[in-house]
């Protein structure tokens, strides 16, 4: 990411410089949206500095405008809706959690997006590898963990043996996930095996492949996926794994591979599921920031990812 400085134009207000909050200590941390970093990083399967990710997404957000333009509809003239993200919404930055990939740490970061989760009504977590899923979905779903949801955009299962960022949702079914609440989209073909579709099958998971992307509209994938996890009445978390995406896309995401999905498809999907209330967490996981491309395209999506929640929130609550 460049550290060349940014125009200023007081008509071009930048987003992204949210104020920090301590949630321990704040007695004004309440939130509409608030992230907050979890650098997991020493279990991945493959070599990774995705740690560095956190600071790199609340860089490249300065790059972007929080103005936000909702088109009426199709075939429509005019009537369109407008608000400014910064406007619509206070958000807050809760900053990074300690050392979270040892067993002290991932309880730490866990109970932390617990607590900041009561204050806030979407918390957006920053990875760190895809083991990041594990403390911020528990730490969403809190004591309602049996009645919890999740939905996860990725390539791969996850549901690998052992501790590490191919395991988070057997572990999290294992910490008494419901795996019949659990939707994985974007599951694509040479990038998994047949023991871990079979386990996902015996399991009960809702797996949506990647090709089912291309024939069927992203918002029917998302009502759908969103009727499955939330039929427990509890809270739903969303995995945003974004080596689901095109390798010309993620280019810092060590597993990501041609012909997964477009930027565009991860930002409306990620919208379209934010808009929904049943909808109280999300986490960007497996971008290596310092395996970027030149142009950091891995890392403005992962900012893009950040604001396209924020904008799914602004909208849920009548923006």
């Amino acid at each position: 990411m460049s550290t060349v400085a940014l125009p200023q134009d007081p008509a071009w207000p930048r987003t992204g410089g949210w104020p920090a909050i301590d949630v321990d200590a704040d007695e004004h941390a309440d939130a509409d949206l608030a992230i907050v970093g979890i650098p997991t990083s020493a279990t991945s399967l493959s070599p990774t500095r995705a740690h560095e990710t956190p600071a790199a997404i609340r860089a490249a957000l300065r790059r972007y405008s929080g103005h936000v333009v909702a088109p009426g509809a199709p075939g429509s003239r005019g009537g369109e809706a407008q608000f400014v993200l910064d406007e619509a919404l206070r958000i807050v930055d809760a900053g990074d959690v300690a050392q979270p990939d040892t067993e002290a740490g991932e309880r730490a970061a866990a109970a932390r997006v617990t607590q900041i989760a009561a204050r806030a009504r979407l918390v957006v977590a920053l990875g760190g590898d895809n083991a990041l899923t594990v403390p911020a979905a528990l730490g969403v779903a809190g004591t309602a963990l049996p009645a919890a949801g999740l939905i996860t955009l990725d390539a791969h299962h996850d549901l690998r043996d052992g501790r590490s960022n191919g395991s988070p949702v057997r572990r999290l079914i294992e910490a008494g996930l419901d795996p019949r609440r659990i939707v994985q989209i974007g599951i694509a073909d040479f990038a998994n095996s047949r023991a871990y579709r079979e386990r996902a099958r015996a399991f009960g998971i809702t797996v949506i492949h990647r090709d089912e992307l291309v024939d069927r509209p992203l918002t029917d994938i998302a009502a759908e996926a969103l009727d499955i996890a939330g039929a427990g009445g509890g809270p739903i978390h969303v995995d945003l794994d974004v080596d689901v995406c095109d390798r010309s896309v993620a280019p810092a995401c060590p597993a990501s591979i041609p012909g997964g999905l477009q930027a565009h498809e991860l930002r409306r999907i990620t919208r379209v599921l934010a808009a929904d209330p049943r909808v109280r967490g999300f986490d960007i996981a497996e971008v290596d920031a310092s395996a970027d491309a030149a142009d950091a395209r891995t890392i403005r999506l992962a900012a893009l990812l950040v604001l396209e929640a924020a904008a799914g929130l602004a909208q849920r609550l009548g923006h």
